[in-house]
């Protein structure tokens, strides 16, 4: 470089530093926002909900799901007298807190309670809640038909994105996380698919039985399910997590085609993650008429049963990718999930990542 006179050498540099900002204000990320788009916020939090108790009666033939949702929760911050819930379609029958019955508001689809009281933070009430409903949407039933008069009586719930709402009560957004446990009743000749640990299961008189589910590790509300029907079952136990497998009666040679690779995605997810499967075991059930492909309920996944081959379909394709993709949401959607759908393709993204991994694997 020739000799610079001082002036001379900081207009060169700040000739320099000019064209480096304006590559940099090009360069910088920038929102793909859409004409018209408008900023959408998570809603604010005023209760902190730590765990959730279903106590319900679910049955396909009538339609109709019954019972109480037991919310055990604290304010985030001394003087709240009241929480909104989401509750869509229902009919509600009456509120208690802490076993007191207090005066609630209902306007379809938000439920909102008064506590009677301001509460202090961090002290934990009993918020429940008797409802019943006909879902339209969250809580699907299907049945045989005139025109299909081969098709399985069963019941399934499908809550992402905020569908939950149509079955439970509840905060229906994933910025929170709380346990869950499902006491759930259902007609003679029929089992329940949930999530997490199935502590016991008891029959009643008149041929219902009930199974108690409970899932420990905290979780999004949209990733609660239930599965309602009668399905053949296989379990396989593969270092030490029980994988389950569900679907239609006679079709059990089908079930272990079409699942064959799954102990080697777990081996393979456990692996590429670092961080071992977490949960109790996995589930992966096939029903009829499901909306999407896949659906990856915390420790329980749900599939249609489109995806599930037999002998002659298992010549020309497989499921793999649609069974990895949903298996790797355990890890990436379910243990860690987003704060707000506008970073939902992390989900997905992660999800489709990981099953190309195993592809190439």
């Amino acid at each position: 470089m020739p000799d610079l006179t001082d002036i001379e050498f900081e207009r060169e540099l700040s000739g320099h530093a000019t064209c480096s900002r304006a590559v940099a204000a090009f360069a910088a990320p920038k929102p793909f926002v859409l004409a018209g788009d408008t900023a959408h916020y998570a809603p604010d939090l005023l209760v902190n909900v730590r765990h959730i108790k279903l106590e319900i009666s679910i049955n396909p033939k009538t339609k109709r799901i019954a019972g109480s949702a037991t919310h055990y929760l604290s304010a985030i911050n001394d003087g709240v007298r009241s929480v909104t819930f989401d509750a869509a379609e229902m009919r509600i029958s009456g509120v208690t807190v802490g076993g007191k019955a207090v005066k609630y508001d209902y306007a379809d689809p938000h439920l909102r309670i008064d506590f009677g009281r301001a509460l202090k933070a961090g002290v934990e009430v009993e918020v429940a809640i008797t409802y019943e409903a006909e879902p339209r949407r969250g809580l699907y039933f299907v049945a045989p038909d005139k025109d299909y008069p081969k098709k399985p009586l069963h019941a399934w719930t499908q809550g992402q994105d905020e569908d939950s709402r149509h079955w439970y009560p509840c905060i229906d957004f994933p910025n929170h996380r709380q346990s869950t446990e499902v006491i759930v009743t259902m007609p003679a000749g029929m089992i329940s698919i949930g999530n997490g640990a199935l502590k016991s299961t008891k029959a009643a008189r008149g041929g219902s039985t009930t199974y108690h589910w409970l899932m420990e590790t905290p979780h999004v509300t949209y990733l609660l399910s239930q599965i309602v029907g009668d399905f053949a079952e296989i379990t396989h136990n593969v270092d030490g997590v029980p994988l389950q497998y569900y679907g239609p009666r006679g079709r059990e040679g089908d079930l272990e085609r079409t699942l064959k690779r799954t102990p080697e995605m777990l081996r393979f997810f456990n692996e590429v993650t670092g961080a071992k499967y977490p949960y109790a075991r996995y589930a992966q059930t096939f029903v009829a008429d499901f909306i999407f492909g896949g659906m990856e309920n915390i420790s329980a996944t749900t599939l249609t049963d489109t995806s599930l081959l037999d002998k002659r379909a298992s010549l020309d394709a497989d499921s793999d990718g649609l069974l990895a993709h949903e298996f790797a949401h355990q890890w990436f959607g379910d243990l860690l999930t987003c704060r707000d759908w506008s970073h939902g393709w992390l989900n997905e993204g992660f999800a489709t990542y990981f099953e190309a991994l195993f592809t190439e694997h």
